[in-house]
């Protein structure tokens, strides 16, 4: 047992022994067992506790909201330090170009989507869990959210950020005026191909340093846009409908996401949600921007035609728009229904060895019919319930695999290797978002070469040569 009140006596420590430490031991995904929390309300307490734990050679994990989908918010043991106190917008500068907004790294994400809405500006890195995951968390694991068909992951935003390192010193890492950051989605551990040392960090999910203060780009106020849930008679129809959209090039998408049979059953959960006709069996949903009530008139009339070309009238006649604050909220929590249900699911099976297995992978657009076809396939196989949704305009969709019992887990997860060789094979990557964590570890030879995993492995103890900082996070420790 390790003594932490010998750091500081002061500090919010939540002891191992006290009841309070239930609410930091699980993400959606895992059950941790941490010797002690930190909940710390300085930069200061942060380089106490790394620099005691770096000579003691205790483990350290940083936790945001424990939304994480891999297990690495997760501590096994050790100090888990809890960013939730390290809240608030430092400063929106306006005067720069392009404006930006200093924060801290607990800064919840619709929070700051509210300060810089208020003061005419806007931040469009937005999960479905905005109103519980923190900023801190999106750069570890470079997030994306709806909108990133049109706005993209994180990083494209990231201007600067403030490392603490385990020595308790500091690091700025900031981006040249010349400079355009990739907007590659992840594929698996650090950015491989990074030039400036702020994208080692972006995605590094806590294994390099904590990252106590980040700058981001903003953009002017967000142009107006409506919502749209479009009904198809199968998944196949939609797809087809999703990728001969994407690769029409339509200047005004914002958002096209899918939600297929099973994701529909989900969503359908939710208390207040609108009746979709019978025949429906899977939906698009979109957000198209516009400038006047005629063009908004314009882009209506064309969506309509599309879609009965593609379908029928009856589908077209079922769109379901929403023009309203209020209208696009209720789609927005609708959507996050779908994780929140299959999470709400798979804690259930925890009990008996089972629970939810997902997927992060991600293929070119060109490739996603391919790929997709793969999935159904090897999913039907396994005769378990499962779904996809999400990101599928960028080729990522977020699949889910409910278990039962430890059997039905293996084949979950077997699967799941399966589809991430195809993914790889295909060009694209096996971890676009959530990361690799302590739960997919095996993944990481299935996107990189040996030569490449020693690499990152090399920059992993250039920062952290004690190997404690996300202990079990990217990196089987049996294999470091």
């Amino acid at each position: 047992m390790y003594d932490f009140n010998k750091i500081n006596s002061s500090f919010d420590l939540i002891d191992k022994n006290d009841d309070r430490i239930e609410t930091y031991r699980e993400d959606t995904m895992m059950r941790g067992d941490p010797d002690a929390v930190l909940r710390a309300r300085d930069e200061n307490e942060v380089k106490e506790a790394l620099i005691y734990c770096n000579k003691n050679k205790i483990p350290v994990t940083i936790s945001a909201s424990q939304t994480s989908m891999t297990g690495s918010s997760v501590a096994n043991n050790g100090l888990l330090i809890s960013i939730e106190k390290l809240d608030g917008v430092i400063d929106i500068n306006t005067k720069e170009s392009p404006p930006k907004a200093v924060v801290k790294p607990g800064t919840v994400v619709a929070d700051l989507q509210s300060a810089v809405a208020s003061q005419g500006y806007f931040y469009p890195v937005a999960p479905t869990s905005r109103d519980e995951c923190r900023i801190g968390g999106n750069v570890s694991t470079n997030a994306t959210g709806e909108d990133s068909f049109k706005y993209g992951p994180i990083r494209k935003y990231i201007n600067q950020i403030k490392v603490i390192l385990l020595d308790g010193s500091e690091k700025i890492l900031k981006r040249k005026l010349d400079e355009s950051p990739s907007l590659e989605l992840n594929k698996a551990g650090y950015f491989a191909d990074w030039k400036n040392p702020i994208d080692l960090f972006v995605g590094s999910e806590g294994t390099l340093g904590f990252i106590s203060e980040i700058t981001l780009n903003l953009l002017p106020k967000s142009p107006e846009f409506f919502s749209a849930l479009i009904p198809f008679p199968s998944n196949k129809n939609a797809l087809e409908f999703l990728v001969k959209t994407v690769l029409a090039k339509i200047k005004n998408l914002r958002t096209i996401e899918y939600i297929d049979s099973g994701a529909l059953s989900a969503m359908k959960t939710y208390k207040a949600i609108y009746k979709f006709p019978d025949k429906a069996k899977a939906l698009l949903y979109i957000k198209e921007e516009f400038n006047t009530e005629k063009e908004l008139s314009q882009l209506l009339e064309k969506l309509y035609k599309s879609v009965t070309a593609s379908t029928s009238s009856y589908f077209a006649d079922s769109i379901v728009i929403a023009d309203s604050p209020k209208k696009k909220e209720d789609f927005r929590l609708w959507r996050h229904r779908i994780p929140e249900m299959a999470n709400e699911h798979g804690r259930e099976y925890w009990k008996n060895g089972g629970g939810k297995v997902g997927g992060d992978w991600w293929v070119p657009i060109n490739k996603l019919l391919k790929m997709m076809d793969f999935f159904y396939s090897e999913a039907e196989k396994t005769k378990l319930p499962y779904m996809a949704y999400a990101h599928l305009g960028r080729g990522h969709p977020h699949t889910n695999l409910l278990a039962c019992n430890p059997k039905e887990k293996e084949i979950a997860q077997e699967m799941v290797i399966r589809c991430c060789k195809m993914a790889v094979k295909l060009g694209g990557g096996v971890a676009g978002e959530h990361g690799i964590g302590k739960l997919h570890t095996d993944l990481m030879p299935i996107q990189h070469t040996n030569s490449t995993i020693q690499k990152m492995i090399k920059w992993k103890k250039e920062y952290d040569p004690n190997f404690i900082l996300g202990r079990g996070n990217l990196f089987n420790p049996k294999i470091i």
